[in-house]
């Protein structure tokens, strides 16, 4: 008999301890998903930090010159650049021959063929 009680002594510890667990799971589940919500709700907020396009500049003549149109993105558009947004980038490629870069194809994201 008192084998017996021993077990049920253990298995009901062995629930309590079960119970423990889930409960501590649970709560570690809520507050992730609370961090997750609040990053969600940030990342929505806030502006990306790549542009969408960028004007290449070179120097020639002591002034900085449009070369190129790039995409936000693209390596091959060096560091003396400046962002520019949507429209001015497609009135650059349009009205202004600025050409696009060969390997980030910009036309084709602005809808210029």
């Amino acid at each position: 008999m008192s084998d017996k009680v021993d077990r049920l002594d253990r298995l009901r510890s062995v629930r309590e301890w079960l119970a423990w667990q889930l409960r501590r799971t649970d709560d570690t589940i809520a507050e992730l998903e609370r961090q997750e919500a609040a990053t969600a709700r940030t990342a929505r907020t806030l502006p990306s930090s790549t542009p969408g396009w960028k004007l290449a500049l070179r120097r020639a003549g002591g002034r900085p010159t449009p070369e190129a149109i790039h995409t936000g993105d693209c390596g091959m558009a060096g560091k003396n650049t400046r962002p520019l947004p949507r429209e001015q980038a497609l009135r650059a490629l349009t009205e202004d021959g600025i050409t696009a870069c060969p390997y980030c194809r910009p036309d084709n994201d602005l809808g210029v063929l």
